[in-house]
């Protein structure tokens, strides 16, 4: 697994930080997990060597950026409406999910992220053991891409089975799924690098000091949403 490195000089203590910051309980990250692997990965090929693999996220980099966008529906948001500026995505598209993670539920589902060396990280061990140790996910090393050996993360017959069960009887399970397919419309997200860089070019992520959390940008993501059209200003 990556190491997020030590907590800088400045930043956050665990004391001072937002409770939402580390993504909920390690349930709630496993079954976002979940999800996301179920929703954004791609299919196992079949001379695939995991028994009973289903799909599979390449790399921890694309899982951790990934659950930025799960997490931070107000940066989503925002790209959805820079794909609706330049023509790439439809509003009929656009506007219902912008409204959504936008509107006034939007905030029980933020869970912020903290800044570190490769940009919104946190540490997603607990979750991934609970999911390995109960044999819904497992993983194998790929490739070294840069300074990272690369991670693949393949969702197993049982963890198919589990994220549907999860549907069928948490309701918060279809905010996630709504998240997925949004972000599944950023043509960004195939790879972490590209994710990566495009999240970097939000102005408040970037200028996030090292080991602060994220600040949320849902007041100016909603100006520009009423400045497009796509929401309607507040009585």
């Amino acid at each position: 697994m990556a190491n997020g490195g030590t907590r800088p000089r400045g930043s956050v203590s665990i004391a001072t930080r937002n409770p939402r910051a580390s993504g909920g309980s390690s349930s709630q990250t496993a079954a976002r997990i979940l999800i996301v692997i179920d929703k954004l990965g791609v299919p196992v090929e079949d001379d695939c060597s995991v028994e009973g693999a289903t799909r599979v996220v390449q790399s921890l980099t694309r899982l951790e950026k990934l659950d930025f966008w799960m997490r931070n529906s107000d940066y989503l948001a925002d790209e959805l409406m820079t794909e609706f500026e330049e023509q790439r995505l439809p509003e009929t598209v656009v506007a219902p999910a912008v409204q959504r993670m936008l509107g006034a539920n939007a905030a029980g589902y933020h869970y912020p992220m903290m800044r570190f060396k490769f940009g919104a990280y946190e540490p997603v061990d607990n979750a991934l053991s609970k999911l390995k140790s109960t044999g819904l996910v497992t993983h194998r090393r790929g490739t070294d891409t840069g300074d990272r050996a690369r991670h693949d993360y393949f969702l197993l017959d049982a963890g198919e089975k589990a994220v549907t069960d999860l549907r069928a009887t948490v309701s918060g399970a279809a905010w996630y799924d709504l998240q997925a397919e949004a972000i599944a419309y950023l043509a960004d997200s195939v790879q972490g690098s590209s994710a990566r860089i495009r999240q970097y070019e939000q102005p408040e992520y970037k200028g996030a000091s090292l080991g602060s959390e994220i600040p949320e940008i849902f007041e100016r993501a909603r100006l520009r949403a009423i400045s497009l059209n796509l929401m309607e200003a507040p009585l």
